[in-house]
């Protein structure tokens, strides 16, 4: 009862635009966010505003947001979403999103390209938890349709920055 009483006055006392201690991230707001899409070159990188975890362009006819994870990393909330895309070639690029709320909004904070580490002959990943202040991405192999057990673990200093230019 006191531990609600005393949530409740801190939640209260939030200066306006930041969110309580408590404060949680939708998978719907991440999904309608906008994210950063890797250079497969030279930077800059691509932030592409998702609609519904969606998006296209001449240049990207397809990127989509597929499986995905909420919980707490480092003490807030978060939100973790592969990445799934295609620049018009004969392959398909994967990153997974780091996101965290601020101001109401889901904010792309890093991304990180899981393919190389992936256990097992995982080609993707296939499903993802958060847990233990980490996060557990479970690989698959389309090709041979295995899914893989073993996860590979990774926390939130293993994603980098999207590098966009600085006037933006």
């Amino acid at each position: 009862m006191i531990l609600a009483v005393v949530a409740a006055i801190a939640g209260s006392l939030a200066t306006p635009g930041e969110q309580p201690a408590g404060a949680s991230l939708t998978v719907r707001q991440v999904r309608n966010s906008i994210a950063c899409l890797p250079s497969v070159a030279d930077p800059p990188d691509l932030m592409v505003p998702f609609k519904d975890g969606k998006y296209g362009s001449p240049s990207i006819p397809f990127a989509e947001m597929r499986a995905m994870a909420s919980g707490q990393l480092d003490g807030k909330p978060a939100v973790v979403s592969e990445i799934v895309w295609n620049t018009g070639g004969s392959g398909n690029w994967e990153i997974v999103a780091l996101f965290r709320e601020s101001s109401g909004q889901a904010i792309n904070e890093g991304v990180y390209w899981p393919a190389p580490d992936l256990p097992d002959g995982g080609t993707m990943v296939g499903r993802i938890e958060i847990r233990d202040n980490a996060i557990r991405l479970y690989g698959a192999d389309p090709l041979h349709h295995r899914d893989i057990a073993t996860p590979l673990v990774v926390t939130t200093s293993a994603f980098t920055r999207c590098r966009i230019p600085a006037n933006r």
